[in-house]
């Protein structure tokens, strides 16, 4: 909880339980991402219009997961951003390509 900031204060109001927090918002994070799938399997496979405000709103319950996942790691999302940027600078340096010989420790040294 190194990182909590006003948001995440705001968002810890809402947790139901201090148990197993991080497991907690794994799993929340991967409900939402499903939910958000969900929204455009429909759009895509069964002709729906895609519904924004859903789409939207999932966003929002995954950024509420990972943000306090993050948080209880020590980790903060700004961190977060600036370290994917090395890594796909260092990992497709020109744009994206199949990397099929990865050196994990290697691009792991750049973060």
């Amino acid at each position: 909880m190194i990182f909590e900031d006003d948001f995440v204060k705001k968002a810890r109001r809402t947790l139901s339980s201090d148990k197993d927090i991080e497991l907690h918002m794994a799993i929340g994070l991967c409900t939402e991402a499903g939910e958000l799938l969900d929204a455009y399997k429909k759009h895509v496979f069964y002709g729906r219009e895609l519904d924004i405000r859903n789409v939207k709103e999932e966003i929002c319950d995954i950024v509420w997961y990972l943000e306090i996942l993050c948080d209880e790691l020590g980790y903060s999302t700004e961190q977060a951003k600036k370290d994917i940027l090395v890594k796909l600078k260092h990992r497709y340096p020109d744009k994206f390509k199949d990397v099929t010989n990865r050196v994990i420790d290697e691009e792991l040294r750049h973060m």
